[in-house]
């Protein structure tokens, strides 16, 4: 299993014990530091356990997760944030699923705990919530087996189904798959098992992906790891104008150069390819930079007139309105928390 970190020396150090007392023998644990300047490489030196530690000059988390890819001798790869956690079964219930059906990952669910503010308690299975998608996953995937039918279920795990089938079409939605619940068949998945290292964000969207055009994927319905938030950096805080450019340059290099997919999909892929669309423009309006706005409404089929009256005002008045409407959101979500 692979795990990128830079600067978090005592959040790994939780990540490396879960990881611990998940693995079986035989399996390796491939540290991959991204140049950290804190004490990490001495800290790891107290840890009992097949870990293997390289560090690399710092290129971000999809160089380091592609550095721990190559350098894994095993051909299952499963991942982890230094972050983040896995429970103890984890292993067990995905390498389970993965052994037992005609699939090339699979992924599950998660719970949240707030390190930072410990009295909201853990909140479980929070991947609906994460991708804003709450249908069944018998629609979003395929219809359910239990995975009592495959094994045991392990001492304390409730029942829980199974979800076979593609994901390539739904991504065009979310990034349904969180990178700390993933265990994939780096044999059967060749070139596609890579992460970008061009992105600022999303660099596992885009992988996950090229999966999903490879092979079938498995989805436990349970929680099988733990994501924590906290104050420190973390490369999912991206402001919205970074995350609609990210999301289009994915889209066009993915999808936009599948021509079958395109002849088959091709209505569903421009619906939400506009959507992000739509979302650069506006937040390019909102941050002042509304001559870029103007220009790249000329391209688009439809806007809605807020967008446009936006983009029409001079710069400096169209910020006002941001920095009005960020202040707005964030009065409401703290009326909200209280």
């Amino acid at each position: 299993m692979v795990i990128p970190t830079y600067n978090r020396a005592e959040l790994l150090l939780r990540a490396l014990r879960s990881v611990l007392r998940a693995i079986a023998p035989g399996d390796e644990v491939v540290v991959v530091d991204d140049g950290s300047t804190d004490a990490t490489r001495h800290r790891l030196a107290g840890l009992e356990g097949p870990i293997r530690y390289y560090r690399t000059e710092q290129r971000g988390a999809g160089h380091a997760r592609n550095t721990g890819i190559e350098r894994a001798s095993h051909d299952w790869i499963a991942f982890l944030d230094s972050d983040d956690e896995w429970l103890p079964d984890h292993l067990d219930l995905h390498r389970t699923v993965l052994g037992r059906l005609p699939v090339l990952f699979t992924f599950g669910n998660f719970d949240i705990v707030e390190d930072d503010n410990p009295g909201i308690g853990r909140r479980s299975m929070q991947l609906a919530s994460w991708t804003g998608d709450r249908r069944s996953w018998d629609e979003i995937l395929g219809p359910p087996t239990r995975y009592e039918q495959l094994a045991p279920l392990p001492r304390g795990r409730a029942p829980f189904a199974v979800h076979v089938g593609s994901l390539y079409k739904a991504m065009l939605s979310a990034s349904y798959v969180p990178t700390c619940t993933v265990l994939v068949r780096r044999d059967a998945a060749g070139e596609a098992l890579r992460f970008s290292e061009d992105l600022p964000t999303y660099e596992d969207y885009e992988c996950y992906i090229r999966l999903a055009r490879a092979g079938r994927a498995a989805y436990l319905d349970c929680s099988t790891a733990v994501n924590h938030g906290h104050s420190g950096p973390r490369l999912c805080r991206v402001d919205k104008l970074t995350a609609a450019t990210v999301s289009i340059r994915i889209f066009e290099r993915t999808w936009g150069q599948d021509t079958a997919f395109l002849a088959r999909d091709g209505q569903a892929y421009a619906a939400s390819l506009l959507q992000h669309q739509r979302s650069r423009i506006l937040n390019l309006a909102l941050q002042g930079r509304t001559r870029e706005a103007r220009l790249e409404l000329r391209g688009l089929p439809s806007a809605s007139w807020k967008v446009r009256l936006l983009s029409r005002l001079p710069g400096p008045a169209a910020r006002l309105v941001g920095q009005s409407y960020q202040r707005a959101r964030a009065a409401l979500s703290g009326a909200g928390r209280g």
